[in-house]
């Protein structure tokens, strides 16, 4: 049971690797532009609500078994997937409105944060 935190940080990183390397690609490389964006639009919130949820589970139990090292990092990564998920519809406005300089830098941020709780899934592991 004390091992809950390092699967569900295993499922986050297995998420973020899928969806980077695997589900967005393809997406873009199959669909027309207009439907590709359509289609992300409806994934990305799921994808960092899905993050925020198996982080907060995996604080919960870290905290249970008084793994405070792990229960900081979950918190960490919850927190920032929440950040993310509430980035999207500002980045989605900036595109709309073709504001490339702004939609550049929310997608990059957006990109670094989930870098980062992959990193620190990671490090859950090796904890």
């Amino acid at each position: 049971m004390e091992n809950i935190p390092i699967l569900l940080h295993g499922a986050v990183a297995g998420l973020i690797l899928y969806q980077s390397a695997i589900v967005a690609p393809n997406i873009f490389r199959l669909l027309p532009l207009d439907n590709s964006s359509l289609l992300l639009r409806t994934v990305f919130p799921s994808f960092f609500l899905i993050i925020l949820v198996l982080s907060l589970l995996s604080s919960l139990c870290s905290l249970l078994y008084s793994n405070w090292s792990s229960a900081v990092i979950s918190g960490i990564s919850a927190s920032l997937s929440m950040v993310a998920y509430v980035l999207i519809p500002i980045t989605n406005r900036s595109r709309d409105e073709g504001n490339h300089e702004q939609f550049n830098r929310l997608h990059l941020l957006s990109v670094a944060i989930t870098l980062i709780i992959l990193s620190l899934s990671i490090l859950v592991a090796l904890l």
